[in-house]
């Protein structure tokens, strides 16, 4: 891919001993930190290359670049997008990534798929309010379900996220919608028409049996998928050995990222990622 896709800082680094971090949220979807303030985080903590990779938007890669530019960090940004799927009942994310965030084919699959998160967010907001719980969803970014729990939790209906997940928003629960969204095949289309790469995110996440992870994997690869997210903050040693051998053998590329949402002492910013000695790199070409 073409490096001028890259922000580059003073004194940038080259090569395999960079800390990498392919996958993060901001206040445009549903992390906690807005984007200077998730730039600053990731030039503290030492990350030499940074993607933000917002649920179905792109709204922060354009600010990112600028408080990089102006900081004058030693930063590279990737532009980056989560684009949520749906697979045989499954909710899945495929993330883009180095692509232009602003082609066509894109920028319309994006508008789509905003739309149907607020027909989403709505239906759940009415089904909650049958029941006399009333929220109110005043979010600049992106709305998800993540705004909806926080706003049970604050409202004191639960103490956790997690559990208004549990009780109410998730699936199986009277306040739950099933999501509307694009397929795998049209993500990656998507991604490949704006000169990115297509990358399946965080496989165990979805609890699915390996059988069915194989099925996954493999009809990505048959629909164009480049990479499977291998090195994951939040992991066992043998979660990343199983995810680097499918790799291995669907001959795909290996990315990694934390998924940070918001400090905690669990998952950070460029923390714990490292892929194992066989995998493939997705970035091997971006610093040719």
């Amino acid at each position: 891919m073409p490096n001028e896709r890259f922000v580059k800082g003073r004194n940038s680094q080259q090569g395999s001993n960079l800390i990498i971090d392919l996958h993060c949220h901001t206040t445009h979807s549903d992390g906690s930190l807005t984007v200077p303030e998730l730039i600053d985080r990731a030039q503290a903590n030492g990350v030499s290359v940074l993607a933000i990779t917002d649920h179905d938007n792109v709204a922060g890669v354009a600010e990112a670049r600028q408080h990089i530019e102006q900081s004058n960090y030693d930063l590279k940004l990737v532009s980056g997008v989560e684009l949520s799927c749906w697979w045989e009942s499954f909710e899945i994310h495929i993330v883009g990534l180095n692509m232009d965030e602003q082609h066509p084919s894109l920028q319309r699959l994006l508008q789509t798929q905003q739309t149907r998160r607020q027909q989403r967010i709505d239906a759940i907001v009415e089904k909650l309010a049958s029941r006399d719980i009333n929220v109110e969803i005043d979010n600049d970014g992106i709305p998800t379900r993540k705004h909806i729990a926080d706003q049970l939790v604050q409202q004191g209906y639960v103490d956790k996220v997690q559990k208004a997940f549990d009780r109410f928003i998730g699936k199986g629960n009277f306040a739950y919608v099933r999501p509307q969204w694009c397929s795998i095949g049209h993500a990656i289309k998507a991604i490949h028409e704006a000169g990115g790469s297509a990358v399946l995110a965080h496989p165990h996440a979805y609890q699915l049996s390996n059988k069915w992870l194989r099925k996954l994997i493999g009809e990505g690869k048959a629909w164009g998928l480049d990479a499977i997210e291998v090195s994951i903050g939040q992991q066992t040693l043998g979660q990343r050995s199983a995810l680097a051998e499918f790799a291995h053998d669907f001959e795909l590329k290996a990315s990694q990222g934390s998924d940070f949402h918001y400090p905690s002492q669990w998952r950070d910013l460029g923390k714990n990622l490292c892929l194992p000695a066989a995998c493939v790199p997705i970035w091997n070409d971006w610093f040719s």
